[in-house]
């Protein structure tokens, strides 16, 4: 049994209270990880680890199992496209262990893989004995079969199935939440190095591997983006994530310098091997196929994999232990459901993040959306995981207060995913929390601002005029609407340059004004070209986007009713609750004139949301009135064969989930995320599971999309 630490816990962004919190954040990181962009909290800004990430999956999946976000396919609505590949088998996970959520090495070593080594049956005249460092876990070696295990790096990249028939290739996509329904990149991949074309034998299969950026391609990337001016990207993952979905232009996925590395390939009719080991020499060898590296496990060898890390030009976070036999690999099954938990035979260790022990010489505060103001501590620099870090995020009030962190505290710094600084204890110097009287932006009085622990204790600006609220929300905005390509610098200058301080002002602009911020005549049209949503502005002359910004100046835009609301930015209220609201309403004028008792009558809108939302429209109702002047917020069609019928989908559509969607939509059905005595139909594709059985515990009728589709008539 691992002895408990004395440590403080780790000091992650704020917890989330509500479903729709959990929602709103993840999908906002999934954005931001999409564009390639560093991942920071929507309401304090703060950098947000891998580890942080998964914490708030794990926690929305205990509250709301069946949300949308488990089930949908990509991350963004705005930046992704409408094709999908449906992945049979399901391009499932692994289960993760790590030094986080487990006390030791040795549980990994020796609990998992103990277990799965009589979850095998392996005869006992068929194990060896090992011990590690001279020691056995309770007084009793380990055994297992020699070459039982494999073991590869875990690559830190973008998870992709390429797909071959006759050996040609024909389709990609990428790993999706639910593992079936694929973002479609098949034309990004034919820039990505390492991806055939054609292979060596005419064979029909998959091949999944990662798709990454080397470090020493990334570095020539960041290069680029410096001579251009750009704004540099998070790290290789981020970038490889961005680069990959060029929907619009794919060839740009040639300049992002990407690679791929294979580490499994599915669907064979005859396999030529039956080990993993034997897989990788047939990739490598035969198919000729970049493969991540497999080799027999051995104890204790996975400290000298780590140490190796300097030496590669790959970015790795662990490594990936499983059965070597890939029938028996089959026979151990899955973690849940049959088709898409984790695979019990494997098991992927994360690497300790490398930690240094700063001195904490000056704390910086900034102000975010919604008022909150978060901190960043400031120390001398220190070396970790090959750059020099001088500055971590300390989150908030209530994390500095609970862990007493002040100037001269000596901190605990970790690189998570060895690129984003994060404090994880305080190790001494522990003091009272001085926090500032006045926000660093508008120079008001802050308030001491909690909700009954100290965990919830936030330092606030309650100055509703505050540049850096107003800044953070314009931008809140233009991201909801799925405007690209104004980013905060530019949305700042044209707010101190007084053309824009309410989202309505966005629509005001035309090149002639816009110019009077600062910027040149191109930089103004491609300005107002992306507010107005214009494709790809910057392939366009300026003579066609003049004249293309010149017709959508005169139109009103549509908008569907769900993100108008969500665009507003009220705190707990996006675009779950934009959706229920809509379905419930029918209209944003019913909406907005609600009661606090009718907004809670509302399915997932508590009390504090209802009034959350009563209060913002007393507040800004004339800045509402001057935006819908610009925009007309839209409705699905109430009337039609399906109203008044609510459908439920889960598992893989070739046409995508969204195409069904909308169709029932138009034909004034209702869709519903999960499942439940009021869902009229459940329409299930390829790798439903848990969705249909519970359909069929409560007697609710489950269709084919054909038969879907016959109800249209």
């Amino acid at each position: 049994m691992a002895k408990k630490s004395n440590q403080k816990p780790l000091l992650l962004p704020p917890e989330a209270t509500t479903v729709d919190d959990l929602e709103r954040i993840i999908s906002h990181l999934d954005t931001l990880y999409e564009q390639g962009l560093a991942c920071t909290h929507p309401d304090t800004h703060a950098l947000v680890s891998d580890s942080q990430y998964d914490d708030l999956r794990r926690q929305l999946k205990e509250q709301h199992p069946d949300s949308q976000l488990f089930a949908t396919a990509t991350a963004s609505e705005f930046v992704s496209t409408n094709l999908k590949v449906v992945h049979d088998p399901p391009m499932t996970s692994i289960e993760k262990a790590s030094h986080e959520n487990l006390a030791t090495q040795e549980e990994l070593l020796f609990k998992w893989i103990s277990k799965t080594v009589v979850s095998a049956e392996i005869p006992e005249n068929d194990l060896l004995a090992h011990t590690i460092e001279g020691k056995s876990y309770k007084d009793s070696p380990i055994s297992f079969p020699k070459s039982f295990f494999y073991q590869t790096y875990k690559l830190d990249g973008v998870a992709i199935a390429i797909y071959y028939e006759d050996g040609k290739l024909i389709k990609a996509g990428l790993r999706p939440r639910d593992g079936i329904n694929g973002e479609d990149v098949t034309e990004q991949v034919q820039y990505v190095a390492g991806v055939p074309a054609e292979l060596p034998e005419k064979i029909t299969c998959s091949i999944r591997g990662e798709l990454i950026c080397k470090l020493s391609d990334f570095k020539k990337v960041q290069k680029s983006l410096t001579l251009a001016g750009d704004k540099l990207r998070a790290n290789p993952r981020n970038h490889t994530a961005g680069g990959i979905r060029q929907f619009k232009n794919p060839e740009k996925t040639k300049r992002m310098r990407l690679s791929f590395v294979a580490y499994s390939i599915e669907g064979l009719a005859n396999p030529p091997f039956n080990t993993e080991i034997e897989r990788f020499e047939y990739c490598t060898k035969v198919l000729g196929v970049p493969y991540i590296a497999a080799e027999f496990f051995r104890f204790p060898n996975l400290l000298s994999l780590e140490d190796n890390i300097p030496r590669l030009d790959f970015e790795v976070d662990g490594v990936i232990v499983g059965v070597n036999n890939l029938e028996q690999q089959e026979q151990l099954g899955r973690h849940g459901d049959p088709l898409t938990g984790n695979p019990k035979g494997k098991i992927a260790w994360k690497f300790r993040e490398e930690e240094a022990t700063p001195v904490i010489n000056s704390i910086e505060w900034q102000t975010g959306r919604t008022g909150k103001l978060t901190s960043v501590a400031i120390f001398d620099a220190v070396r970790l995981a090959g750059t020099n870090v001088s500055r971590a995020t300390l989150h908030n009030a209530g994390f500095m207060e609970r862990n007493q962190i002040t100037l001269g505290s000596k901190i605990a710094v970790r690189k998570a995913g060895k690129i984003i600084p994060k404090v994880i204890r305080v190790i001494d110097g522990q003091g009272k929390p001085e926090f500032p009287k006045d926000c660093p932006s508008c120079a008001q009085q802050t308030e001491l601002q909690t909700g009954g622990t100290d965990e919830m204790l936030e330092l606030v600006c309650t100055n509703q005029d505050c540049p850096a609220q107003i800044i953070s929300s314009l931008c809140y905005f233009l991201a909801t609407f799925g405007v690209l390509g104004l980013g905060e610098s530019r949305v700042t200058q044209l707010f101190e340059s007084g053309l824009v301080t309410i989202p309505a002002d966005f629509y005001k602009l035309n090149i002639n004004s816009t110019m009077q911020s600062g910027l040149t005549r191109r930089q103004a049209t491609l300005a107002v070209a992306a507010i107005q949503m214009i494709p790809a502005p910057d392939k366009q002359t300026n003579e066609l986007l003049e004249s293309a910004i010149d017709s959508a100046l005169k139109t009103k835009k549509d908008v569907p009713l769900w993100q108008l609301f969500a665009s507003f930015g009220i705190e707990s209220a996006s675009k779950s609750a934009g959706k229920a609201l809509a379905d419930h309403f029918g209209s944003f004028k019913t909406i907005r004139n609600a009661t606090i008792e009718q907004l809670e009558s509302v399915d997932d809108i508590g009390a504090i949301t209802a009034t959350a939302i009563s209060e913002f429209f007393a507040r800004h109702q004339k800045n509402i009135d001057i935006l819908l002047e610009f925009v007309e917020p839209t409705v699905s069609i109430s009337e039609g064969v399906l109203a008044g019928k609510s459908f439920c989908f889960s598992g893989g559509f070739p046409e995508g989930k969204k195409h069904w969607e909308k169709e029932v939509e138009s034909r004034g059905g209702k869709c519903v995320i999960s499942v439940s005595k009021k869902t009229n139909y459940l329409v299930a594709g390829p790798g439903s599971g848990s969705k249909s059985e519970k359909a069929s515990r409560l007697g609710i009728p489950i269709l084919t999309p054909q038969q879907l589709s016959d109800m249209f008539k």
